[in-house]
């Protein structure tokens, strides 16, 4: 019961121009295995919402280490491996045909809907959720800054990009990171690995600023337009496509 399963085809909608699973699709896999394994837990979305609670993802680092393409088969093997002070974490394996091609770690807030802070997660979720197993690709502590010398790129938040928290969904945030990359280096490469590190809400109407830089390696800053708030920061590898 502490480990789940869940069986994904990828899908056209889900690839980039080039035929390969989006980085931002594989994510949205990872969110969904993990929320069907809170529900069986007992701790999912709309059990922690009847109590005025919800989930918020704040840390992440995701390794893509081999090529997912379209029409792959995949398997997400997904637990919790730990409750904190302050944050949940858990853990995901991503295989094909037996063979593991990429694999995850988060940590996750538990979040009080009304006063938009941060509840101790000890204090409200069950007992068995409380192991303290090791991370299988360690979450990032505080990240980079791009620099004052960094490429801007601008976004507008739209309907799409509101998740069930009514705020600006992970997924989102990587993609408009992924999106300041210049053309050639989209073109050449495919992002490898992203560490994540989510700090504040956006939501609906707001206009998002991005500051990248790096080649290889990239450093992406999120912020609010009106105010400079950041609202996130990320680290993306990349590696020639092949």
């Amino acid at each position: 019961m502490l480990r789940r399963r869940e069986r994904f085809v990828v899908h056209s909608y889900e690839v980039d121009a080039f035929g390969e699973l989006a980085l931002a699709s594989l994510a949205g896999y990872l969110q969904e295995a993990a929320g069907l394994h809170a529900d069986e837990l007992g701790c999912g979305m709309e059990t922690l919402r009847a109590r005025g609670l919800t989930w918020v993802l704040v840390r992440q680092r995701i390794e893509a280490e081999s090529r997912v393409a379209l029409g792959d088969i995949l398997e997400v093997s997904t637990w919790p491996s730990g409750v904190y002070p302050l944050v949940v974490t858990r853990e995901f394996s991503v295989t094909r045909r037996g063979e593991e091609v990429a694999r995850a770690s988060t940590a996750w807030l538990v979040l009080d809907l009304e006063k938009r802070r941060a509840v101790r997660p000890g204090e409200v979720l069950d007992a068995r959720l409380r192991p303290r197993l090791e991370a299988v690709a360690a979450v990032p502590g505080k990240l980079p800054s791009p620099g004052p010398q960094a490429a801007e790129h601008r976004f507008e938040v739209r309907y799409a990009d509101i998740d069930l928290n009514g705020h600006v969904t992970n997924t989102s945030y990587l993609t408009w990171a992924l999106e300041s990359v210049p053309e050639e280096l989209w073109r050449a490469s495919r992002p490898r690995a992203v560490e994540a590190h989510y700090l504040a809400e956006a939501r609906l109407g707001e206009s998002i600023v991005v500051k990248r830089t790096g080649e290889a390696e990239v450093l992406h800053a999120l912020s609010r337009a009106e105010g400079g708030e950041e609202l996130a920061r990320l680290r993306t590898r990349w590696v020639a496509r092949g």
